[in-house]
């Protein structure tokens, strides 16, 4: 008897294991799931600001942002050559899970889509009553239903050029701009519990700010006064109250050239 109850116990234990499997993620990142049927450039095109998106449109682009230098929070910005989309994933240590030069796979279908200074994102669709027009998806298992990152890897290459021939076009592309130097009263990238804006001009008079999270690792280091090279993502925004300029805000220090 003591035998028999052992085994039924046994088989039980089994049949709980075995079930246990159901709780599993069953979705696959599968290559039809996946396969990109739109360029970056399609998403603008085809969408209304502050609509949410009810199309199956699948796009690609690679990674040219690191929050590991503490001036990005909680996105990532993807480019394919075609245009840029800043995705509001919402979670720390991005550059882990998505690493500069990354190419993503993102199913856009349910998700929300507005603009910030010249760049679209893309995010969860907040309530009715919500004033936000974008919400972070702020959980692994919701961005791995949306984002996909597959096992290609290539540096992204900036495009070159002066101030003077920046667009709104490029907004949210990784840009170098040449031949600039500080024109700016400050003498750190940040200071305070603020996001900064510094001045640099070239040779043209053409200028462009640099935007630093006091946050970002380098916010307090001396502000270059040689000319130089700036490569980051490009935005079109206020900086100096309701003026409007053209915006680089880099991953780290090393966006500095000499």
């Amino acid at each position: 008897m003591t035998r028999l109850c052992c085994i039924l116990i046994l088989a039980s234990l089994l049949c709980v294991a075995c079930d246990y499997d159901r709780f599993d993620p069953i979705e696959q990142h599968d290559a039809v799931n996946w396969t990109p049927n739109a360029e970056l450039s399609d998403v603008r095109h085809s969408f209304a600001v502050a609509t949410t998106i009810r199309e199956n449109m699948v796009v690609t682009g690679r990674v040219t942002t690191s929050d590991e230098g503490g001036n990005f929070f909680r996105t990532v910005v993807i480019e394919d050559g075609t245009g840029a989309l800043e995705l509001m994933v919402g979670m720390d240590y991005l550059y882990r899970t998505y690493p500069v030069g990354s190419l993503l796979a993102v199913r856009l279908q349910g998700l929300a889509i507005d603009e910030y200074n010249g760049v679209l994102r893309v995010g969860l669709q907040p309530d009715k009553w919500d004033y936000r027009s974008t919400l972070y998806m702020s959980h692994a298992a919701v961005a791995d239903r949306h984002i996909y990152r597959t096992s290609s890897v290539e540096p992204p290459t900036p495009e070159r050029l002066v101030a003077g021939e920046l667009t709104r076009r490029l907004c949210g592309r990784l840009v170098t701009v040449v031949g600039v130097q500080a024109d700016d009263e400050a003498s750190t990238w940040a200071e305070g519990e603020y996001t900064c804006y510094r001045k640099f001009r070239d040779a043209q008079g053409d200028s462009i700010y640099v935007q630093t999270s006091p946050y970002a690792r380098f916010a307090q280091h001396a502000l270059p006064t040689e000319e130089l090279s700036l490569t980051g993502i490009l935005y079109y925004g206020a900086v100096e109250g309701s003026r409007k300029a053209f915006i680089i805000k880099m991953n780290d220090e090393k966006g500095v050239g000499y």
